[in-house]
């Protein structure tokens, strides 16, 4: 069985395909601008790679894919694809493999399924609050991409795959797509994800008690963005150390569409020297910094107006984004909003839960008030929470087993 694998969202297709080809999988990769973002191609979190250095079942085409009027290359990679029994896709990768002719998975990573409901994405385009460049790329792209994104899944996609609750009303149901849909967690290198504590990193953040390190984007002002709820984060924090003029660090990464109103924000509440701002990193950086015995990793809390977004859930529907789950496997304790219980056996995974903003300063102040015992036996059990539900080795094989009865079928 041949699998090619589509979509590299934070390297998520990276990794995928290099531990089906442990697990005997014959798996390979294409890769493609689609993405502006460096952390979605190899020799981002993999210094040893590099555009002209990959590996040979990688393979990478230098450009953006416009499926309607397609270039060369993109229609060579169109060509190399449909050589594939079975596709596993997420991002614009179902118009590919429609293209290419080959049946697909479609695993959605998150947004990936916004993009079916052009109604949506158009009203999203004028009350989200970015440039009018990209509000006109955007435009662009909801017109010439949503319909055939819609058709490659309602018509060509064997199966689909979510990790997270909130696709689940709003695009799967609506869209009628229910009973082809499977409810399964994220594969991911727990066991081996965390690394030995850095001692020259240590030693610059040991005179804190606690360093809240956040995760997330700043994208939080409108709902019709990406609902990352940074803001909360930071009135909670500031009320915080105002009450308790704590021994702490609050480190942020320098990101975001709303960055400036963040950095607004935090100046006008007087905190700028609990604050310390730092430019994205890869994973084998940020690891360094989970490693910390005295590190709390802050994700995302949803918007206060989810409703008005996704009207059809019943409560926030907020699940583990990469960053929470890659956070439970360096046994960091994680601060988030959750509420996806659903993909795991209805059980509530061991974190610091917070969705509103006296919820976010109450786990603060938990927090502050926790015994290094205590602490211990969180990150613990984050780490076998994670290794139940997310480890790749346990779970990847439904995934694999997916592929394989599909690829049989289509042999027949």
């Amino acid at each position: 069985m041949k699998v090619f694998v589509y979509g590299n969202t934070l390297n998520s297709a990276f990794n995928l395909a290099k531990e089906m080809r442990s697990q005997g999988v014959d798996a390979e990769v294409f890769l493609d601008n689609t993405s502006s973002s460096q952390q979605d191609f190899p020799w981002w979190d993999y210094p040893e790679y590099s555009p002209q250095n990959l590996p040979d079942w990688v393979h990478y085409y230098d450009t953006f894919p416009f499926f309607l009027l397609p270039n060369a290359q993109t229609r060579a990679m169109i060509d190399n694809f449909s050589r594939c029994d079975i596709a596993l896709v997420s991002g614009w990768g179902p118009i590919l493999a429609m293209k290419a002719k080959v049946p697909f998975v479609f695993h959605s990573l998150g947004s990936d399924l916004h993009s079916i409901d052009a109604i949506v994405g158009l009203k999203s385009i004028f009350k989200s609050q970015t440039t009018l460049g990209d509000k006109f790329r955007k435009f662009v792209k909801i017109l010439t991409y949503a319909p055939l994104q819609k058709k490659a899944l309602k018509t060509h996609a064997k199966k689909i795959i979510i990790s997270m609750g909130f696709q689940n009303n709003s695009y799967i149901k609506k869209f009628g797509l229910q009973d082809k849909t499977y409810l399964w967690n994220y594969p991911k290198d727990i066991k081996n994800y965390g690394v030995q504590l850095d001692e020259q990193l240590y030693e610059a953040y040991k005179r804190y008690d606690v360093v809240f390190f956040m995760l997330s984007r700043h994208s939080w002002h409108s709902v019709w963005n990406d609902l990352k709820g940074n803001d909360k984060f930071i009135r909670a924090f500031s009320r915080f150390v105002k009450e308790f003029s704590p021994n702490v660090k609050f480190i942020t990464s320098n990101k975001g569409i709303d960055i400036n109103a963040s950095k607004a924000l935090i100046k006008e509440l007087g905190i700028e020297q609990y604050v310390e701002w730092m430019e994205d990193m890869p994973k084998y950086q940020l690891k360094k910094f989970q490693a910390l015995p005295n590190i709390v990793m802050v994700d995302n809390f949803g918007h206060d107006k989810w409703f008005e977004r996704f009207p059809k859930d019943s409560i926030p529907r907020v699940g583990f984004g990469f960053g929470s789950i890659e956070s439970l496997a360096s046994k960091s304790l994680l601060l988030t909003a959750f509420t996806d219980d659903d993909f795991y056996g209805n059980t509530k995974p061991p974190i610091l839960y917070a969705f509103t903003q006296d919820e976010i300063y109450e786990r603060l102040v938990q927090v502050l008030n926790m015994s290094i015992s205590e602490k211990k036996q969180m990150q613990q059990d984050g780490f076998d929470f994670a290794m139940q539900w997310h480890e790749q080795t346990n779970i990847l094989h439904k995934h694999i087993d997916l592929l394989r009865k599909i690829s049989h079928n289509k042999t027949e």
